[in-house]
């Protein structure tokens, strides 16, 4: 995969030497282990004087950041076009924004030629190119055992000793292959369908590659009554009311992921955590606004992460001055090929020492006493249904 990486220009002592490159929209490129870095002297848009002034100077002062704001829109025009001239060029499959680039909403409207009268046209420069831009849930489907595990050593509980749940609509190869993962890590693997009845070979395939069994559930009212840990691939909350669920169980809510972004802000869209009073609340895809809930509901749905990896990945983006510019699950996702299998993506997450540190609700982090608050035994279970 070949990655772009899009930062602000570092500024050298040489003053003149930074003039010419803001003047002249200079991009700098560098090639790198996976693809390209791109250094681009972008500048904050300047807010107009609001300091107590004659109205002379104040007119004065106005017109002055009028013209300034209108050369910033200039370069902003000048060095996205050149962007995507170098995303044509070197072929680039992907782009990393660093935090600063995304601020600069003004810039990135222009990048991938979106109207801002209408944020629902479709994304020209991503669909042109096949171009996407990485915002880390990719790493979703990789890590569920680290999230998992995350959650279960808060509640001083063993992964083997736990029953997982996986409702799917549909079960894709990677999805395949992390049920056949997941069926050596912990006691049983549930899968929860309304299709279940063209995925009765995963029985068999699961046993004959780990001896181990998977169990196929189909009940709205029973198949979910108990479990308290619930993976959601690709159910909406509309699908998940039609299920009887554990009032507290944990819901790694995948289905945010499987969305198409057509803006690519939406990785940041939902970030929250879970508190009592409004445990059960979702938003309904595309729909910043629309705050829906999961009828009596009062356990947690886990819809993002950070995560942290060991000194000598860290150190191999630092090489390149990339470690600070995002968010790691953002830098280790464009680091990854994803055209490799699933064992080797693995290997390589197992490798990096990729550990989980955060989680994000429906309210932002979700605090440790979230997960013990919902935390109650097996027998203790029973006795809500």
């Amino acid at each position: 995969m070949n990655v772009l990486y899009i930062k602000l220009k570092e500024e050298k002592e040489n003053k003149l030497y930074n003039l010419f490159k803001t003047a002249f929209c200079v991009i700098d490129i560098e090639e790198i282990f996976n693809g390209y870095i791109a250094s681009v002297p972008l500048n904050k848009k300047k807010e107009v004087c609001k300091r107590n002034v004659n109205r002379i100077n104040k007119g004065a002062v106005a017109f002055k950041n009028f013209i300034s704001n209108k050369i910033l829109q200039m370069k902003n025009c000048i060095i996205a076009r050149k962007i995507r001239r170098i995303v044509n060029e070197k072929n680039i499959d992907g782009i990393v924004l660093s935090d600063e680039i995304t601020e600069n909403s003004e810039f990135v409207d222009k990048l991938i030629l979106r109207k801002k009268q209408n944020q629902n046209l479709s994304n020209k420069f991503i669909k042109e190119r096949k171009i996407f831009f990485f915002d880390g849930k990719g790493l979703f489907k990789y890590i569920i055992y680290e999230i998992l595990v995350y959650i279960i050593n808060i509640q001083n509980r063993k992964p083997e000793l736990e029953d997982i749940y996986i409702i799917a609509n549909t079960i894709d190869e990677i999805m395949l292959d992390n049920i056949i993962f997941l069926s050596t890590k912990f006691k049983n693997v549930n899968i929860v369908s309304k299709n279940i009845g063209k995925y009765a070979y995963i029985e068999e395939l699961v046993y004959n590659n780990t001896g181990n069994n998977v169990i196929l559930l189909n009940n709205k009212r029973k198949s979910l009554r108990r479990a308290k840990y619930i993976i959601n691939v690709d159910n909406s909350i509309k699908e998940l009311n039609e299920y009887l669920i554990y009032r507290k169980a944990i819901i790694i809510n995948m289905q945010l992921e499987k969305k198409e972004q057509v803006n690519w802000k939406t990785s940041n869209q939902i970030d929250g955590g879970t508190n009592k009073k409004t445990s059960g609340q979702t938003i309904e895809q595309g729909k910043k606004s629309n705050t829906i809930f999961l009828t009596g509901f009062e356990g947690i749905f886990v819809n993002s992460f950070e995560i942290d990896l060991n000194n000598k990945i860290k150190q191999f983006f630092k090489k390149y001055g990339l470690i600070n510019i995002t968010k790691m699950s953002i830098l280790y996702e464009s680091f990854l090929n994803k055209k490799e299998n699933f064992e080797n993506i693995r290997e390589k997450i197992e490798d990096a020492e990729l550990m989980v540190t955060k989680l994000y609700g429906n309210n932002g982090i979700i605090d440790e006493n979230e997960y013990k608050r919902v935390n109650i035994s097996d027998n203790e279970t029973k006795k809500y249904y």
